[in-house]
C-alpha cells in the first residue's frame, strides 16, 4: 500500500521482542499511589544520532522529524530512519535553546527554552512563517496537539492548552497522580485521546487523562535506560515519544542517545 509508513516496515522486520526489565525507583510521587503499569514489547531497535540532544520528536506521514537543543546546535530535522542520521532543515540562531515541536494544519511550531519565543514553519519547505510569546508559562519544554490546540509543558505539573489562531492559551491543566501533582512533565505525545509524557530524570512515561489531568498509567523504560547508561556513558535523559498511527507503535528515544526503540503498548 502506497501510504504504509516507514516505520511499518520497520515494525514487520522486527529485530527483538521484549518486554519491561528491572524496576528502578524514580517515581515522582507517594508509594501510597497505586498506578498500573503499562506492559510493551520492543519491536525494533533503531540507530539514533548520539549528537542528537532530542527535545521533541514526531512522525508525521513517513517522515520522522525531532528538533534538539542546546545553543548553537539546536535544530528542527528529518530523520532517515535506517541511519539516524540529519537532514537538517532549519538550524535556529545561537541564542536560542530548541524544544518541543508538533505538526498542526500543515505548519511546524516549536518552543524555545527560556526565551519565551516559539517559532511557526511550513511544514513542508520549512520556511519560517511567524513566532509567537508564552511570557505566562515558566519555560518552553515539551510541545502536541489534540487536533484543535497546542498542549504545552513548561517543566511544572502543568499542561497549557494554546489556540492555534490567536496563540492565547486557553486552558490549564494540573496532572496528578492521586492527591500528588507529577512535576518536570517534558516531551509530549497525543495518542488515540491520551496524552503521554516523559517525567524528566526518569525512565518514566506517564499516561494522562486530559479531561482530568489523571495520570492513568506509567510506562517504566528502566531497562531500556540501564542498557544505555551502561553502554554508552555520555548518553542523557530519556525523551522523545513519536507515535505512528499506521504501525500503532511508538517510538522512543533519549537526549544523545545512540539508539532509538520501536515499542508497541501492550
Amino acid at each position: 500500500m502506497r501510504n504504509r509508513s516507514i516505520l511499518f516496515a520497520l515494525v514487520s522486520a522486527a529485530l527483538i521482542v521484549a518486554s519491561c526489565g528491572k524496576k528502578r525507583d524514580e517515581s515522582t510521587t507517594s508509594k501510597a499511589v497505586t498506578t498500573p503499569n503499562i506492559s510493551y514489547s520492543v519491536l525494533n531497535v533503531l540507530p539514533h544520532n548520539p549528537h542528537a540532544f532530542t527535545q521533541g520528536l514526531i512522525i508525521q506521514g513517513n517522515k520522522i522529524i525531532e528538533s534538539t537543543g542546546q545553543p548553537n546546535t539546536s535544530w528542527i530535522a528529518e530523520v532517515n530512519p535506517g541511519t539516524g542520521e540529519h537532514d537538517k532543515k532549519v538550524n535556529l540562531p545561537g541564542e536560542f535553546f530548541g524544544e518541543g515541536i508538533t505538526i498542526i494544519n500543515n505548519k511546524i511550531y516549536q518552543l524555545t527554552w527560556q526565551s519565551h519565543v516559539g517559532f511557526i514553519y511550513d511544514a513542508k519547505t520549512y520556511k519560517k512563517l511567524g513566532e509567537f510569546t508564552y511570557d505566562k508559562y515558566q519555560e518552553g519544554w515539551g510541545l502536541t496537539h489534540d487536533g484543535k490546540n497546542l498542549i504545552v509543558s513548561d517543566g511544572t505539573d502543568k499542561l497549557h492548552y494554546v489556540d492555534t489562531t490567536t496563540l492565547k492559551t486557553v486552558r490549564t491543566l494540573s496532572v496528578t497522580e492521586g492527591v500528588n501533582s507529577i512535576q518536570q512533565l517534558n516531551e509530549l505525545e497525543y495518542v488515540n485521546g491520551f496524552i503521554y509524557a516523559n517525567v524528566w530524570q526518569s525512565s518514566i512515561i506517564v499516561k494522562i487523562d486530559p479531561a482530568t489531568g489523571k495520570v492513568l498509567g506509567k510506562l517504566d523504560m528502566s531497562h531500556e535506560c540501564n542498557q544505555i547508561e551502561s553502554m554508552y556513558p555520555a548518553a542523557d535523559v530519556l525523551n522523545g515519544i513519536a507515535y505512528d498511527a499506521n504501525s500503532k507503535a511508538l517510538l522512543v528515544t533519549g537526549k544523545l542517545w545512540p539508539k532509538a526503540y520501536l515499542i508497541r503498548l501492550q
